[in-house]
């Protein structure tokens, strides 16, 4: 989503005590714009995945952050419980699992299996009343994929036009399956295309689609790699009005996610 000019970007205070340079580069980007920022103690620096969802109108919407790959007591310690707001969701979501502008939402359909007491029109139908959403847009996650996120899937270009990762040459059935699912919603789709091998064990979740916009400014994560340049002028390209800057994310990458991961934001200080 884009923020307002008057929200502030969280990010957890273990970024900056474990991956200091990656915390200072993104702090200094925000400082040379303005932004405001703020840093929030823990106990995962993942900071989309329980953070509360940031609507047009300043509201704070929370949800039950319980997801099924914390569920082995091994990773107890990742949990970061967010006490229910006046403006809750009774599901079990997850925050990057939530692409949106305006009053439209991209989620993949992992909400359905996370909760399987609710029918899927009604999962729908209470995401869309309580984020005043006029169309909730389902996708298919990627197969290989436990965390069933679509923000490193797909992002928006404006409320009719969206950026898709090609993942073509990693299964041509299910990026058709993919195609199939956004144009039945009658969305123009541009592809992020990748060299062959581009994806790999270590570098994954999203690529270059996994970056925050701001206002007027981009900030998408780069990786040291020869795509790097071909998928930043795309994004010029793209989002031609917007001012863009890059932030070297592959020691993040590694770990299992991008720039969008790391952050959240609310309104005001």
């Amino acid at each position: 989503m884009e923020k307002s000019p008057k929200s502030t970007i969280l990010i957890s205070a273990l970024l900056a005590k474990y991956h200091t340079k990656t915390a200072a580069s993104l702090c200094q980007i925000f400082d040379r714009h303005g932004i405001k920022y703020d840093f929030l103690e823990t106990k995962d620096f993942w900071m989309r995945d329980f953070m509360p969802f940031l609507l047009d109108d300043g509201r704070l919407v929370s949800y039950k952050y319980d997801p099924d790959y914390l569920k082995d007591e091994k990773y107890s310690h990742l949990r970061t419980n967010i006490q229910p707001l006046n403006d809750h969701i009774n599901l079990v979501l997850d925050g990057g699992n939530f692409v949106r502008l305006g009053g439209k939402a991209i989620m993949t359909d992992k909400i359905f299996i996370e909760n399987p007491s609710k029918t899927k029109s009604e999962i729908i139908e209470i995401i869309k009343q309580k984020c005043a959403l006029n169309e909730l847009i389902i996708i298919p996650k990627q197969p290989y994929d436990m965390l069933g996120h679509s923000d490193g899937m797909v992002r928006w270009i404006d409320e009719n036009s969206v950026l898709v990762n090609d993942f073509s040459n990693e299964s041509k059935s299910f990026n058709d399956r993919l195609i199939r699912s956004l144009k039945k919603y009658g969305l123009n789709i541009k592809f992020m295309k990748y060299g062959e091998g581009f994806f790999s064990k270590t570098r994954d979740w999203g690529a270059y689609l996994n970056f925050i916009k701001i206002n007027g400014l981009l900030i998408v994560p780069v990786y040291g790699t020869d795509d790097d340049y071909v998928a930043i002028e795309l994004i010029k390209k793209i989002y031609g009005g917007c001012k863009v800057e890059t932030i070297n994310l592959s020691e993040i990458i590694e770990l299992g996610g991008a720039l969008h991961c790391i952050t959240a934001e609310k309104f005001g200080q």
